[in-house]
């Protein structure tokens, strides 16, 4: 069984392996259907999963 960090290295290679823009983000879907960790081009994304993560958890401690 692969560890925390092993699935969060994957899906940071397939991030840095991207050709559209190795940017992501998490995010609560706009159309309230869960939640949504991607890539995209959007304001607010970064370049590792990880920091998407934190800044998300951030933002939820937060209220938003």
């Amino acid at each position: 069984m692969p560890t925390d960090t092993e699935r969060l290295d994957f899906l940071q290679q397939l991030t840095d392996e991207s050709r559209y823009s190795g940017h992501v983000i998490l995010r609560r879907s706009t159309t309230d259907r869960g939640w949504r960790l991607h890539e995209t081009r959007a304001f607010g994304s970064v370049l590792f999963v990880r920091d998407a993560i934190d800044t998300f958890l951030t933002k939820s401690e937060d209220g938003d």
